[in-house]
């Protein structure tokens, strides 16, 4: 990483920033830490593997001289969601936004495309799925197309839409006309609720006219 600090060999390890096994992630706030090493993320106490979480949450909230980033599993009635800091002291901003990239790159690659299979299944045989949690904004997905979860809330059927994006904090998804126009979408929700940033791939399974 181009202006990183490279301990001297002779130099001992900090306290704070022990030497890490091959493919292990850390991060730590205040007492707390998150540790993400093969199939399975602990944060604190509690444990979760990969391939059992139904829901996520990942999202970053970046300016100047700080940055804040959230990341939030869970499996059943078992969750837990870990946010961390990092502030412009020398490498600091530069190794917490690597330790968050790799840390979504293990959920987007390990989690993310069977969580959005079981919920595109879901939707196909009738059911009812909801993309986002309380207190963010949500959207309803069903056989039909998707809805923002409010009150008399039009849905926007599947052969409608054209695709959907994660960007500066909000899961967007833009209909055929909206994106021809080059118009801001009318359908987002907040990336900080459960399983948003799942529904850009089911989005993509499902848009267009084949999908119902």
């Amino acid at each position: 990483m181009a202006g990183e600090k490279v301990p001297s060999p002779a130099s001992p390890a900090s306290p704070a920033s022990p030497r890490r096994p091959p493919g292990e992630i850390r991060a730590r706030s205040g007492k707390k830490e998150l540790v993400a090493a093969g199939d399975v993320i602990s944060i604190g106490s509690q444990t979760f593997r990969l391939g059992e979480l139904d829901r996520i949450v990942y999202k970053a909230a970046t300016r100047i001289n700080q940055a804040s980033y959230t990341i939030g599993l869970a499996q059943g009635d078992a969750k837990s969601t870990f946010r961390f800091d990092a502030y412009r002291r020398g490498t600091e901003l530069d190794d917490t936004r690597e330790t968050w990239n790799q840390l979504v790159t293990l959920l987007e690659n390990e989690a993310c495309p069977r969580i959005a299979r079981t919920a595109t299944q879901s939707i196909m045989m009738g059911e009812t799925v909801v993309f986002g949690s309380l207190p963010a904004t949500r959207i309803d997905a069903d056989s039909e197309g998707l809805r923002q979860h409010q009150p008399f809330a039009k849905k926007v059927p599947w052969n409608q839409l054209a695709g959907a994006d994660l960007r500066e904090g909000q899961v967007r998804v833009w209909t055929v006309k909206e994106r021809a126009a080059g118009k801001n979408p009318k359908l987002h929700i907040d990336m900080a609720g459960w399983n948003a940033v799942i529904l850009p791939r089911v989005v993509a399974l499902l848009a267009g006219p084949r999908a119902v």
